[in-house]
C-alpha cells in the first residue's frame, strides 16, 4: 500500500472518531475547521481615515468584538452612527443599546442611518438585564451589528440597590464587564455578529505613588477579550477646528478633529495613529477630494506628500515637481501631467491622476464623484445660519 493511501485511511478514521466524540458531547461539527478560516465579510467604518489604519483590508471583519474608547465629545457615538449606516447599506440588521441616553435620531439620520429599521434598546433597570438581552440577541442571530453605548453606564443591580450613603463595592463594575466580554467573545465568533462597545476614559492611580494614568473602564478584560480597540482623543484648540469662510469672508467653524490610535488589532494595523474630521453640518458627507488625497498619502510609496499644508508630487521620470496648497488645483495638475513610464503590465493610464486611481482602486461611481467634485471646486457657505449645532458625540 502506498504511503498516500495509508495516510488517507488514517485521516478518515481520525475524522470518524472525532465526529463520534463531538456527537457525544453535543458539539456541532462546525466548531472544528481547517486553518483557512477567513472572516465571511469585511465592513468599512464609513470614515476613510480610520479605515486606512485597520490593515490591508481597511475594514472590520464580521464576528468580532470592537471597542471605541475615548474622551467626552471625541466622536465615539458619531463613529458608531457612521458604521451603522455602512452596515445598513449592506442589508445588515442593527441594534443600538441607548444606555446613557446618547441616541439622537436627527443626528443619526443626518449621518446616513435608516432610523426606521434601527432597533433602539433603552430604559432597562440593570446591567445584568442589558447583558442578558444582548447575549440573547447574538445567540439567536437576531442582529448582525450590536452597538452598546456605553458599557461605562451599565450599572450592576447590587450597586443600584444601594443608597448614596452606602459604600459601593470596589471593583463590582469591572467584574461584571469581565464576565460580559468573555461571553461576547465566544458568541460573536459563533454567529458572525459585530459588537461595538463604546467606552470612556478615566484617570486612575499610576504605577508610582502620586501619579495618575489614563485607562478605560472595565479593567484588563477590555484588553484581553476584544479583537479591535480604537482609542479616540479630541484635538483641542485651533488645530482641532475646521473653518470655512462664508459669503462675507468671515471664518465659521463647521467641524472638528479627533485623533485615533489602534491600541489592539488581531488583523493588522496595531499601533497606527491618524486623525479624522467630524463635520457639524447636517449633510455630513465624505469629500471625495479629501478621501483621494488621504489614501494617496497613507500608502507611503511614490505617491503624494504633504509638507506644511502643501501637496507635493515628484515625477519619477523627469524629477519635475507638482505642488499646490489648494487640493482641487493640485488634482487638476495631476490630471494634465503624463503618467510615469514605469507601470504595471496592463496599466494604460495616460495621466498621473489615472495612474493613482488605478493603484488606489478608485473606479466606477467613486471616480465619477471625485471628478465631479474637482470640477465643482470647494463648497462655500452662503449663510452661517444654515449650519447646524455642533453634535460631536
Amino acid at each position: 500500500m502506498k504511503k498516500e493511501e495509508l495516510n488517507k485511511i488514517i485521516s478518515n478514521d481520525q475524522q470518524k472518531l472525532l465526529n463520534a466524540k463531538l456527537r457525544a458531547l453535543g458539539i456541532s461539527d462546525k466548531s472544528i475547521t481547517n486553518g483557512i478560516n477567513e472572516p465571511n465579510e469585511w465592513i468599512p467604518t464609513g470614515v476613510f481615515e480610520i479605515d486606512c489604519l485597520l490593515g490591508k483590508n481597511m475594514a472590520i471583519p464580521t464576528g468580532t468584538l470592537v471597542e471605541f474608547a475615548g474622551q467626552s465629545q471625541s466622536g465615539k457615538t458619531w463613529l458608531a452612527y457612521k458604521f451603522i449606516a455602512e452596515c445598513q447599506k449592506r442589508g445588515k440588521r442593527c441594534a443600538f443599546f441607548n444606555i446613557e441616553n446618547s441616541y439622537y435620531p436627527a443626528r443619526a439620520e443626518a449621518l446616513g442611518v435608516d432610523i426606521e429599521t434601527l432597533t433602539v434598546v433603552e430604559n432597562i433597570a440593570s446591567a445584568e438585564k442589558y447583558g442578558e438581552l444582548c447575549i440573547f440577541m447574538i445567540e439567536e442571530n437576531l442582529y448582525d451589528i450590536v452597538v452598546i453605548d456605553s458599557i461605562g453606564a451599565m450599572q450592576p443591580q447590587d450597586e443600584a440597590n444601594k443608597s448614596l450613603e452606602q459604600v459601593q463595592t470596589l471593583g463590582m463594575h469591572a467584574r461584571f464587564i469581565k464576565r460580559f466580554t468573555k461571553e461576547l467573545m465566544s458568541k460573536t465568533s459563533a454567529t458572525d455578529t459585530i459588537v461595538i462597545l463604546i467606552n470612556q476614559f478615566y484617570m486612575g492611580a499610576g504605577i508610582m505613588p502620586g501619579t495618575m494614568s489614563k485607562t478605560a473602564t472595565g479593567g484588563a478584560a477590555m484588553d484581553y477579550f476584544t479583537h479591535i480597540r480604537l482609542w479616540i482623543n479630541r484635538i483641542n484648540g485651533a488645530a482641532g477646528k475646521i473653518v470655512k469662510k462664508d459669503s462675507e469672508g468671515k471664518d465659521i467653524v463647521i467641524g472638528g478633529k479627533s485623533k485615533v490610535e489602534v491600541m489592539k488589532s488581531r488583523y493588522g494595523g496595531q499601533g497606527n495613529v491618524g486623525e479624522f474630521k467630524i463635520m457639524f453640518t447636517e449633510d455630513d458627507v465624505t469629500n471625495p477630494v479629501d478621501e483621494f488625497l488621504y489614501k494617496a498619502k497613507s500608502k507611503g510609496f511614490e505617491y503624494i506628500k504633504e509638507v506644511r499644508k502643501k501637496f507635493i508630487y515628484t515625477c519619477t521620470d523627469t524629477a519635475e515637481i507638482l505642488e499646490s496648497k489648494d487640493p482641487y488645483e493640485f488634482i487638476k495638475l495631476l490630471m494634465t501631467h503624463p503618467a510615469p513610464e514605469k507601470r504595471t503590465r496592463g496599466d494604460e493610464s495616460k495621466t498621473v491622476f489615472e495612474y493613482f486611481c488605478g493603484r488606489l482602486k478608485v473606479s466606477g461611481k467613486a471616480l465619477e464623484d471625485l471628478v465631479k467634485a474637482v470640477e465643482q471646486g470647494p463648497l462655500v457657505f452662503e449663510d452661517p445660519s444654515d449650519l447646524e449645532d455642533d453634535f460631536e458625540d
